[in-house]
């Protein structure tokens, strides 16, 4: 066997270059600094610039060094590295090669994530850059230093989550006191003045109560964001860019009623910043009466309660109601509501039509067949029109008779009176308990059953008063809505949902060529409408006549009839 042998490799001496492309033995160090303040005060700002002077003078005045660059954040947490661009840009910098050794002040302006620490020291340690915090005075090229880091970004940690509590308490201190801070540079229909108050931008606000107003009448929220942009008004960013959450955002905004609501995200984790809705982590602060309102209270309060029927409506029909004919067209044949859509799609004989979903389902049970939608718009129209509601008594007397049906006064005097119901009858609830509770009551049996006669006449009165607050909403009388039927009765607009309603409660489809137009002084039910469509059929006619397309040769014969009433 051969003697083993150990030879010794020298590292080879690098030559370098100066800048004159004469050979050095030794080359500078490429040395860059990073500076951070985590507010905008004038106090920090002012370290800030010294930090940068400080330290672009010690790397200059070096002549074993070579400047790189200054990296500096300014006004930005220290917590986590993901929101530090300069820091991202230096530690990708050093990653290409560029970057020998960084200067920063302490830990606490490096990081305050041991975490963040630990990994980005060591991935620079194994390129070959070293960190060196002043404060502390410790480089990061010995591992030795990694003990010591650990306890340094710990307390710097640490430190960090005492200044997120005291932000924390500093906030809620302010919101108990009713202090609102409310950013109105992107805020539709709000200013500030000189002294920061908060005013309303009357321009824009008229944006907002439009909003409003077409939501009660009837709009969806895509209507209400086409009629928007096709109109080319502006959003809170001064852009014609609109979208259904920026509208359903308007809606339910309570700011537009003068309030305001705080606290509605938290921050759970100081170290990621995250922030996410307030669904119990911490208390919520309603502040009303804030500021000046936009939409008075109780038509804010009115739309939160349509927004939240009319989800219950979506939840259980895809079935819209965008355009006038939806969900009021019935099968004359099985009585199902006849449902919008295209006839041969794409094909030189595409057309819109109203068609029974059972006909598709099952032809044994129900054989009517589609009625052509443009023919039937044309003959609701005409009907109305030879009704000669554009008579000014006539439409006089049509809207009071749909004011009467919309009118929510006696409603909102009924619920007044059963709210003060509850109130009286919750007190001698409150009063037997005291009763049977503080004294030495032998009968208890006896305060036991008045107790539970009570309790129950209680449920049942709430009960009631949810029903008259959803009839409340929908017998809402709104100025829009009777300015829409007002002006179609006198020529002025085309057909809608609402003016329809206004006219017609149901529209029966008894064949392909023949529909019943259905008119009624009450709101009636879709049940009420199954239930007597074979009634309808039978009723005395009012008017009827033919309506004929020349172009595609169709027609169709309607009949008016009057339901109910005198």
């Amino acid at each position: 066997m051969l003697e083993k042998r150990v030879f010794v490799m020298e590292p080879e001496q690098v030559i370098h270059e100066d800048s004159n492309g004469m050979p050095v033995l030794k080359s500078k160090k490429r040395v860059c600094a990073y500076a951070r303040v985590s507010t905008d005060s004038d106090d920090q700002l002012n370290s800030y610039q010294a930090q940068i002077d400080e330290f672009t003078k010690k790397i200059q005045d070096n002549d074993e060094w070579e400047f790189i660059r200054m990296y500096a954040d300014e006004g930005i947490s220290g917590t986590s590295i993901k929101k530090r661009p300069e820091f991202l840009n230096m530690i990708e910098d050093a990653r290409e090669g560029k970057i020998d050794l960084i200067l920063t002040k302490s830990l606490s302006r490096f990081a305050r994530n041991t975490v963040d620490t630990l990994t980005i020291v060591r991935e620079l340690r194994s390129i070959g850059v070293e960190v060196f915090f002043e404060k502390e005075n410790i480089y990061s090229s010995d591992t030795k230093v990694d003990f010591m880091l650990t306890i340094f970004s710990s307390i710097a940690q640490e430190e960090a989550r005492n200044i997120s509590e005291n932000v924390k308490w500093g906030f809620q201190k302010r919101f108990k006191e009713g202090k609102v801070h409310i950013n109105t540079k992107r805020f539709l229909g709000y200013d500030k003045d000189d002294d920061g108050k908060i005013i309303i931008n009357e321009v824009q606000a008229k944006t907002v109560r439009m909003i409003y107003d077409m939501y009660i009448a009837g709009s969806s929220l895509k209507e209400i964001v086409e009629f928007l942009t096709e109109n080319e008004i502006p959003n809170g960013r001064d852009e014609i860019f609109w979208t259904s959450a920026t509208v359903s955002t308007i809606l339910t905004n309570e700011k537009y009623c003068g309030d305001a609501i705080l606290q509605k995200r938290v921050t759970l984790d100081y170290l990621t910043h995250k922030s996410v809705k307030n669904n119990g982590h911490a208390p919520k602060y309603y502040i009303m009466n804030n500021h000046e309102p936009i939409i008075p209270r109780k038509k804010f309060e009115l739309v939160q309660s349509l927004k939240t029927k009319r989800g219950k409506k979506k939840s259980t029909s895809n079935y819209g109601n965008k355009y006038a004919l939806s969900g009021m067209v019935y099968c004359g044949e099985c009585g199902k509501v006849m449902n919008r859509h295209y006839y041969n799609y794409r094909k030189p004989t595409q057309r819109i039509v109203l068609s029974c979903k059972n006909r598709y389902k099952d032809p044994h049970v129900c054989s009517n067949k589609p009625v052509d939608n443009d023919l039937l718009e044309s003959a609701v129209i005409e009907s109305i029109q030879k009704l000669n509601l554009h008579n000014p008594q006539i439409v006089k007397d049509t809207l009071n008779l749909v004011k009467t049906s919309l009118d929510s006064s006696y409603m909102e005097m009924e619920i007044k009176d059963t709210q003060k119901q509850i109130s009286n009858l919750e007190s001698e609830i409150k009063e037997i308990i005291n009763i049977n509770v503080g004294s030495m009551v032998e009968n208890t049996d006896f305060y036991k059953a008045i107790y539970n006669e009570k309790k129950a006449s209680l449920i049942q009165l709430k009960a009631d008063l949810q029903n008259k607050k959803s009839l409340l909403i929908d017998q809402h009388l709104h100025d829009e809505r009777i300015q829409q039927i007002s002006e179609f009765l006198k020529g002025y607009t085309s057909l809608n949902k609402n003016i329809l309603l206004g006219v017609y409660k149901a529209i029966i489809a008894v064949s392909q060529n023949e529909v019943i137009f259905v008119m009624s002084d009450s709101k009636l039910s879709q049940k009420e409408i199954q239930d007597n469509i074979e009634v309808y059929k039978s009723l005395k006619r009012i008017d009827s006549n033919t309506i004929v397309n020349f172009d595609s040769k169709r027609s169709i014969i309607y009949h008016v009839v009057k339901h109910g009433g005198k």
